[in-house]
């Protein structure tokens, strides 16, 4: 990382909350670098990589290019999460299927999380109701606590404080499993 000679870092990832928890002991080593971070989908991330826009990112799957190289930094579990007063949130885990009738709160097209997840639905036997995109994963969350519908959650951004229940599916997804072409 060139950026570390120079004392600065400049990261891109898909989820920014999860960013000090991925951090925080490198952070403690180096206490005198800066760290600028971006939002950006898996495409802008390849871009950004491409361009020396950034040093690095943390997707939520693989990015391939040429002079690209990706590891998986940990694996996930994903979870459906619903309102409290949800009719799914007293059962401790589900069969996909049970949520095919449900309004989806997804990240916008694009992004490597919402590729897998429209996966595992069309898996399932159902192509997910998604009459809500949005960017960022903290409003997701809200519009779920809200009552205004389900959304798949990754087990990170569980660890904030929230109202909404998430529990398991059958057949807990997890993401560093995943390979997008």
């Amino acid at each position: 990382m060139a950026g570390l000679i120079e004392r600065s870092i400049s990261v891109s990832i898909a989820l920014p909350h999860i960013l000090p928890i991925l951090i925080a002991e490198f952070l403690k080593l180096n206490p005198n670098v800066h760290i600028s971070q971006y939002l950006a989908s898996s495409t802008g991330m390849k871009k950004q990589l491409e361009n020396v826009e950034v040093d690095l990112c943390i997707s939520m799957s693989p990015i391939y290019g040429d002079d690209i190289e990706w590891m998986p930094l940990l694996e996930e579990e994903i979870f459906l999460s619903v309102p409290p007063s949800h009719h799914l949130a007293k059962q401790k885990s589900i069969a996909l299927q049970e949520a095919a009738n449900e309004a989806f709160i997804s990240r916008t097209s694009g992004y490597g999380f919402r590729d897998v997840t429209d996966k595992y639905c069309r898996e399932a036997g159902f192509e997910p109701y998604t009459p809500i995109e949005l960017e960022e994963a903290g409003a997701i969350l809200r519009l779920v606590e809200m009552g205004m519908g389900v959304s798949f959650t990754p087990q990170l951004s569980l660890l904030r404080q929230s109202m909404q229940k998430p529990f398991r599916f059958q057949s807990p997804i997890r993401i560093a499993n995943e390979r997008l072409g």
